[in-house]
């Protein structure tokens, strides 16, 4: 599951990473307020969100499109112009492309590969399977598959911790 993640998150992250998309203007016609109501253990809380629509135009001039519904973090008036990046066939805010966040998935997704390896090598995690120190005696070659599985693992949650906090 870790790579199939990690599959659909690397082209993203390397858009990204390399600023394609099409930088452009959108000249806003309406704006929208929706609410989205979250459900925890002992509350409920609600979300305002924003979307507005209208023409983008791109800084080249050389495209146009009418009628681009973009999320926003706030409202705007009629004939705003508000830079909107266009990536693929989708229009966010520049400041919407995280490149941080999909670096901690990727992250992520490489300590979970190293685990998911741990497991299927001891059978770690197995209904009535063996305790974590037994299953890291079971390992083949223990002197270097658990210092380098434990490693990857380790390099991946404090790659995802910083790129999700720093980036």
């Amino acid at each position: 599951m870790a790579a199939a993640v990690a599959v659909v998150t690397i082209p993203e992250l390397r858009s990204e990473l390399a600023g394609d998309g099409t930088k452009g203007t959108l000249t806003v016609s309406s704006c929208e307020t929706h609410t989205r109501t979250h459900y925890g253990t002992h509350r409920r809380t609600t979300q305002l969100e924003f979307s507005c629509t209208g023409n983008w135009t791109a800084e080249n001039g050389k495209s146009s499109y009418q009628d681009v519904a973009v999320n926003t973090s706030s409202r705007f008036e009629t004939g705003a112009k508000i830079p909107v990046v266009q990536a693929d066939d989708t229009f966010e805010l520049p400041e919407d492309r995280a490149p941080g966040k999909d670096a901690a998935i990727l992250a992520l997704c490489l300590s979970l590969m190293a685990f998911g390896i741990f497991c299927l090598l001891t059978g770690f995690g197995a209904r009535n399977g063996p305790a974590l120190s037994d299953s890291w005696q079971r390992l083949p070659a223990t002197k270097v598959t658990g210092p380098v599985l434990g490693g990857v693992f380790g390099l991946g949650a404090l790659a995802a911790l910083v790129c999700a906090l720093a980036l």
